[in-house]
């Protein structure tokens, strides 16, 4: 479906006069409140031993920790149905068949020190992945949960999923697999992982469906009408999602399916109706978004550029507003949407180790939901491309953040010059100046960063950029970038202008005024502060 005349329409506000921003100053009823461990990962199972490593350990505690909780890491994919265990095995894995060495849809055979990487790893916390396939092998999966098991942190383990994408199993195995085939594979499962783990009775601690796409049958309505979730096994439902649906390589393709907020919205309809049920009927049940990236088969500068990174941002954000309790950002070595590259084990198709372009999204939304995060609302700007969130304050609910993000696609050398907006945003009263970051790149939209395309293609968020050959991926300032500026407050409003291809997040206090509190508290009209 083509989106370009919305776009067309929508997004292409006047440049020459400030667009009002329809904030609310204080949380409106339809906010919705953001959990602490919204921000996850996602590494495919062949690989986790990839990402054991101290860069990937770096880059994982500069999200954590701008947040107050410890970050979920998701072990699955296509690759998790089809591992097996040889404990006589020197290596960590031999790839069989398939896309080999380094494919997702390969099978591999696992040695013990496979399970390694659970072990690195073990300060975060998991979902790791019960391998079920359309023909079980109860002995082979076993040994993948127990041994997996031993390896983590028992009071950071969030859920064990069953297999990984069951709607493909048809396709992708040649076969007729049903619904109930399904269903009843995933009841076993739940036993034998229960009892694999010594506990007397099964307990709500399944992630279940993990389905392709928002549209792919399945679904959970009917597939827990079918009774999968009778005895209250299931914690987690969850999904998945690139946003790309083929091979685009241009500009405005990227502006058309890739930098567009309809395109998220529409692509996030079909979930609506899964998540009042889950609501209306399983309240209990977590909404996941459990592998997520940009894409799977268009250019690099496409799938994990600085226009990835922007569209990460209203993704992500979007996805939060609309009930979805945590969205893993996925990652395997070839993959070429992955947020950082671990190691050089895919050789010259994706090189590595490197940070990229899109990584950039991941401190960007951590420092805006922060710890102790409050209500979130997108706030409508009737634009495709022109987008706009708010945070409130947990303890007075006056709003905290606003993160901006212009979405119209911009390259360096692409003929044109690059636009701006100006913006004006009401700001609530005895608030003097606010303080702007902003996530900026003079390269544009299809910049990767420091890492791979070197400094003409720099990035940085608050003046902050992260590279494994200068940081190891543990962030640093970079000079003559500032980390914020300040903005005066003239009648109770500010104006921000915000170039094309860019990001930026106002924050609402003063520290000369309140005790730096986010608003004038006790003032007339607001609340006491704590």
């Amino acid at each position: 479906m083509h989106l370009e005349f919305q776009t067309i329409k929508r997004g292409l506000l006047a440049a020459t006069t400030a667009v009002n921003v329809p904030l609310s100053l204080e949380a409106p009823d339809n906010a919705v409140q953001a959990p602490g461990n919204f921000m996850g990962f996602g590494f495919e199972t062949a690989f986790i031993n990839d990402y054991a490593n101290s860069f990937t350990v770096n880059l994982l505690n500069s999200v954590a920790k701008r947040l107050d909780t410890v970050p979920i890491i998701r072990i699955g994919g296509t690759s998790g149905d089809r591992v097996t265990f040889d404990e006589s095995q020197q290596q960590v894995k031999v790839c069989i068949q398939g896309d080999c060495p380094i494919g997702s849809s390969a099978s591999y055979i696992l040695g013990p020190s496979y399970f390694d990487g659970f072990k690195y790893l073990s300060d975060f916390g998991f979902t790791f992945q019960a391998p079920l396939g359309p023909v079980l092998n109860i002995s082979n999966t076993a040994i993948y949960v127990s041994r997996a098991y031993e390896q983590v942190n028992k009071n950071n383990l969030a859920a064990v999923a069953i297999g990984n994408e069951p709607n493909l199993y048809s396709h992708q195995y040649n076969i007729n697999y049903t619904l109930d085939q399904y269903v009843n594979g995933s009841k076993t499962i739940m036993d034998l992982v229960s009892k694999t783990l010594g506990f007397n009775d099964r307990v709500p601690m399944f992630e279940v469906l993990d389905l392709s796409s928002t549209k792919a049958q399945f679904n959970l309505i009917e597939t827990f009408e079918d009774n999968l979730d009778s005895s209250k096994d299931a914690k987690i439902a969850a999904w998945h999602w690139y946003q790309l649906p083929g091979d685009y390589n241009t500009l405005a393709q990227q502006q058309e399916y890739l930098m567009n907020h309809t395109a998220i919205v529409l692509q996030f309809d079909p979930l609506k109706p899964q998540l009042e049920y889950l609501k209306q009927n399983n309240p209990t049940v977590q909404p996941v978004l459990s592998e997520t990236g940009s894409g799977t088969q268009s250019s690099i500068e496409i799938l994990s550029g600085f226009g990835a990174a922007l569209w990460c941002i209203d993704f992500q954000l979007y996805s939060l507003t609309q009930g979805i309790s945590r969205v893993d950002a996925s990652h395997r070595p070839a993959a070429l949407h992955s947020y950082w590259v671990p190691d050089n084990s895919a050789g010259t198709l994706n090189p590595g180790p490197q940070v990229r372009g899109v990584w950039y999204a991941l401190p960007f939304i951590a420092d805006f939901l922060g710890p102790n995060p409050g209500k979130v609302i997108e706030v409508d700007m009737g634009s495709d491309t022109l987008v706009a969130y708010a945070i409130y304050d947990a303890s007075t609910s006056a709003v905290s953040k606003l993160a901006l993000i212009n979405l119209r696609a911009w390259a360096i050398g692409d003929g044109s010059s690059r636009g701006s907006e100006t913006v004006s945003v009401p700001v609530s009263f005895g608030i003097s100046s606010v303080n702007v970051k902003r996530l900026q790149s003079a390269a544009g939209a299809q910049a990767m960063g420091f890492d791979y395309a070197g400094p003409s293609e720099n990035i940085t968020w608050a003046g902050e950029q992260w590279s494994y050959f200068i940081d190891r991926g543990n962030g640093h300032q970079v000079a003559g970038v500032a980390a914020e500026v300040s903005h005066p407050v003239s009648d109770g409003k500010v104006q921000i202008q915000i170039q094309d291809s860019e990001a930026l997040s106002i924050e609402f206090w003063d520290s000369n005024l309140f005790g730096g509190k986010s608003h004038a508290c006790g003032q007339p009209g607001f609340p006491s502060c704590i």
